[in-house]
């Protein structure tokens, strides 16, 4: 038998590239959240929102620009991204000089309850300014291009899916390389281990954590990018359960090691791909939540071991 007359293994395919495309988008956001927790020992609950607001940013710019220049398309799409990166940025540095900075070196659960806030905050504030309406634009790019033709069930994807998921990949792969490979990553490193001590021995650890929040802005913007794009539906609600989402990868990953937040992301991608496509949509969020929890409990210190130089 041909693997174009074997179904259930076309489907399983499917899930594949579907899921590696959500790997993608995951890692982003689980990479901000080692960045910033690596240097204040704090998390920060608002990335999920960031990334909602470059996500409006971005599908807010090219509804304008489609509808007040005649520029094509692909030009829209890239400066319509690169003004919801760069917004996300400016809310990044905002939140690091307003609160994040008088928190740093503090053991409480004020950064916690602080980011709470600002994430329903940002959310109040997306919904305001949109008056209360989730935005929807047709995915862009979304020609399908035949990876597996069979009549039973052909194996696809479009260009955009492609081009996201390697975008996304490539730009976790740089920020990693660049927090372990550059003076920042040696700075980064030594404040991750030990920020008391860094400081004595003349590190500016205020200065470390705002090129990692500007860092982590742009990994959120990017992210919230590709929702706008790939999907074309944009809701100010869906910040906080991409965030929580996120945030347990990163700790699966062990919160302080990149490469566990980058396994964190594709195990929770592959989990919710596979567990929407064969159970259903209606209770993957839980199902989602309950496995990773339960991957908390059997490995507590996350998937590898706990270890602030690690990266």
């Amino acid at each position: 038998m041909q693997i174009g007359e074997m179904p259930e293994l076309l489907f399983f395919l499917q899930q594949l590239i579907n899921a590696t495309q959500l790997s993608a988008f995951y890692a982003l956001l689980t990479v901000a959240y080692v960045l910033v927790y690596g240097v204040s020992g704090q998390v920060n609950l608002a990335f999920g929102s960031f990334s909602m607001w470059g996500a409006y940013t971005t599908l807010n710019q090219i509804t304008l620009m489609v509808f007040l220049t005649g520029l094509p398309l692909p030009i829209i799409a890239l400066l319509g991204t690169g003004l919801g990166i760069i917004t996300t940025v400016a809310v990044a540095v905002v939140v690091d000089r307003l609160v994040a900075r008088p928190l740093l070196g503090r053991r409480s659960l004020a950064m916690l309850v602080a980011t709470i806030g600002l994430s329903i905050l940002l959310e109040e504030a997306a919904r305001l300014a949109n008056s209360s309406r989730d935005k929807t634009l047709p995915p862009l790019f979304a020609q399908p291009i035949r990876l597996i033709a069979s009549p039973v069930f052909p194996v696809q994807a479009t260009f955009i899916q492609i081009l996201v998921t390697v975008l996304g990949f490539v730009l976790a792969g740089l920020l990693v390389w660049y927090a372990t490979h550059s003076r920042f990553g040696r700075l980064w490193r030594a404040c991750s281990q030990d920020i008391a001590m860094a400081a004595l021995l003349g590190v500016d650890a205020s200065r470390i954590q705002l090129v990692s929040y500007i860092l982590a802005g742009v990994s959120a913007g990017v992210s919230g990018a590709i929702i706008a794009i790939y999907y074309g539906s944009v809701s100010f609600y869906m910040g906080l359960m991409m965030g929580l989402k996120a945030l347990f990868a990163a700790v699966l990953g062990g919160l302080t090691s990149f490469t566990g937040a980058l396994i964190g992301a594709v195990v929770l991608a592959f989990f919710e791909t596979f567990y929407a496509a064969y159970f259903g949509f209606l209770y993957r969020d839980v199902a989602v939540f309950v496995g990773l929890t339960l991957l908390l409990i059997l490995r507590p210190d996350g998937l590898l071991e706990r270890n602030p130089a690690r990266v």
